[in-house]
This record gives structure tokens, sequence and C-alpha cells, in this order.
């Protein structure tokens, strides 16, 4: 069944959309500046659930 539209999904780096998941490194969140003014989103893809360093 397809998702309505503005319905959001979590967010999968290019990386791991593609299947090469050794290549991502956004598998944790990550802000822009000291003040956190812009928060960068974490890649949800399984592959990182298992790891402990973020990456596959």
């Amino acid at each position: 069944m397809p998702r309505p539209s503005g319905a959001s999904q979590p967010y999968r780096s290019s990386a791991c959309r593609i299947g090469t998941h050794d290549a991502c490194a956004e598998a944790t969140k990550r802000f822009s500046s000291p003040a956190g003014l812009v928060t960068y989103e974490a890649c949800a893809c399984p592959c990182h659930l298992n790891s402990t360093s973020g990456k596959r």
C-alpha cells in the first residue's frame, strides 16, 4: 500500500540506498555548529543497528 503524500520516512543516506553500506558516514546525528542551529539526521538504515562503530 502506498504511503500518503506528506508522510515522513526515516532518513537513509545515499550510500545505504544504493547498497554501499560501508561508505555510509551518516550513522550518527551531528550538528553543524557549536550552537546546534542545524541538525543533520542520522541514517536509519538497518545496517547500522548491529554495529558499535556506526558502520556495517
